[in-house]
């Protein structure tokens, strides 16, 4: 455990070598979402997805396959520990989504979403953006892997905005969706979701990394 604890923290402090590259889409994508509430709903994935793939691509940019290879630990654990700073990516760039939507209803209140529909498409968009990414650079790498980044930001920042689009449109089928989301209970409906997607592209994480071969 101490051994994912800091790779994690490993990971944290490369975050600050690519804090620049990150802080100046966030600015332009937290602008265009008080306005226009719409693109609220793709800015948590959109925020986790540069933020790990940024850090990941860093990371792989500097060998850390290598330096895996000769710490004590296992490739298991720094599997691990790409999730542990997914998911802390995604709780950091919650506060911000949270707060942006409070600022937006209080600019364009006619605009307003239901913050119980935002959160779980939002939080559900950002951990595909994690399960997605994470197996994607293990087993490609950063150079490699460019043209499916290219994809998942397309789809990531279409599909959720169309939905939301076209369910605001009608009311009644974001009535009838709450309804059955409400017998089911939206917080049990959003962890299962979760983890089940997490679970899954931690088992596929650990089966591309450790069957990885380290080329000289």
């Amino acid at each position: 455990m101490n051994n994912i604890i800091n790779l994690t923290k490993m990971s944290l402090i490369n975050l600050k070598a690519v804090y620049k590259q990150i802080y100046y889409v966030w600015i332009i994508w937290i602008g265009i979402a008080i306005f226009n509430p719409f693109f609220l709903n793709i800015l948590l994935g959109i925020s986790v997805l540069l933020t790990l793939y940024q850090v990941m691509a860093y990371e792989d940019n500097n060998h850390v396959d290598y330096l895996i290879s000769y710490l004590p630990v296992k490739k298991s654990e720094y599997v691990i520990s790409r999730y542990l700073f997914g998911i802390i990516s995604i709780l950091l760039s919650l506060i911000v989504i949270v707060a942006v939507y409070f600022i937006s209803i209080s600019i364009n209140p006619a605009e307003k979403m239901p913050l119980d529909l935002l959160l779980p498409t939002s939080i559900l968009s950002a951990v595909l953006s994690v399960a997605v990414i994470i197996p994607l650079v293990l087993k490609f790498g950063i150079n490699k892997g460019r043209v499916f980044m290219s994809i998942i930001v397309m789809v990531i920042s279409t599909i959720p905005v169309s939905i939301v689009s076209k369910l605001n449109e009608t009311p009644d089928i974001i009535n009838n969706i709450m309804s059955i989301i409400n017998k089911i209970g939206l917080p049990i409906l959003s962890i299962i979701l979760s983890i089940v997607v997490l679970v899954i592209s931690i088992f596929i994480s650990l089966k591309l990394y450790i069957n990885k071969e380290i080329k000289e």
